[in-house]
């Protein structure tokens, strides 16, 4: 027969020890304090303390007590591309940076950074690289077609002009003038007295009876005489019309070989003068003024003859 009482519970293993009890008081003796069973817990107070694990560097562990993680090390595959990031090592920094990318994807090294921007900078280059190729370039495009091989000839892909389209007129060679011909702007026409005429004048209005003002113009106007010299006759009486005719003469002859650069008798050129008269004369008109023309231009002249030699 089994001494065990039933249903009783079995006690746990692991049951803390009776906590011992003072003795009861004894009769007639007051109590002094109530009792209180003491906890057989920790005070508060008491300081938690963490197991350091071997080898751990009390300096490490955190306020909470726990150890900090380490820092995951850098990748040195990503340094490396940035690095190459440069026009010359494209080729080589853009597989680098793949690799980079791929290598740091869990987190577990640093530089995934450092491999994009060495495709950013791998880009900027390109994009630097075709603005100046184009720019470069451009100008070179535009070139002229190169002649023919020598021995060889080049086939005929250029269509005829158009029928109604009229060739350009070519303007006719124009002769060399000979002589000092006036250069610049053309002067302008400007009236003057016969006295004011100058050495290389041309002037047109010689052929106007009694008229005092003739009108100097440009020797590329027309015009009819170009003076060659003057000079003033002396006495202070009229010497009579053949004695001023033959002065004059003489004198503008010898002007003449002088300023057209050949003598009357060999020049295709004519000269001529005029002299004071009787009336003018009395007045102190002494001025003789020798001329130059052209007979085959009387009065449409349009070259100087200075100089001209013929």
């Amino acid at each position: 027969m089994s001494s065990e009482l039933p249903n009783q519970p079995d006690e746990p293993a692991d049951r803390p020890a009776a906590q011992a009890l003072p003795p009861p008081p004894l009769p007639g003796q007051a109590k002094s304090a109530d009792w209180t069973p003491q906890d057989w817990r920790p005070p508060p107070s008491a300081t938690a303390t963490t197991e350091v694990a071997a080898g751990t560097d009390r300096e490490q562990i955190r306020s909470d007590g726990s150890a900090p993680q380490a820092k995951p090390p850098l990748d040195t595959v990503s340094l490396i591309a940035l690095i190459t990031a440069i026009p010359s090592l494209g080729l080589v920094s853009i597989p680098l940076g793949i690799w980079g990318v791929i290598r740091t994807k869990n987190h577990q090294r640093r530089g995934r950074i450092l491999a994009v921007i060495s495709f950013v900078l791998i880009g900027l280059w390109a994009i630097v690289g075709t603005v100046v190729g184009v720019t470069v370039w451009l100008p070179t495009t535009v070139k002229t077609a190169a002649p023919a091989p020598s021995g060889l000839v080049a086939p005929a892909t250029v269509s005829p002009a158009p029928a109604t389209v009229s060739p350009t007129p070519v303007a006719p060679s124009k002769k060399k003038i000979p002589g000092r011909q006036p250069r610049g702007p053309l002067r302008k026409a400007k009236k003057l007295y016969w006295g004011q005429l100058k050495t290389g004048d041309c002037f047109k209005g010689w052929t106007e009876k009694g008229t005092t003002m003739i009108t100097r113009v440009d020797c590329r106007s027309p015009h009819e005489e170009e003076v060659t010299g003057k000079f003033n006759l002396s006495g202070s009486r009229y010497p009579g019309d053949n004695v001023v005719d033959k002065a004059g003469d003489a004198r503008c002859k010898k002007y003449f070989t002088r300023y057209v650069g050949i003598d009357w008798d060999s020049s295709a050129y004519n000269y001529d003068y005029t002299t004071p008269d009787f009336d003018s004369w009395r007045y102190g008109d002494r001025l003789v003024i020798c001329v130059a023309d052209d007979p085959n231009h009387s009065i449409g002249n349009r070259i100087s003859l200075r100089k001209v030699k013929q």
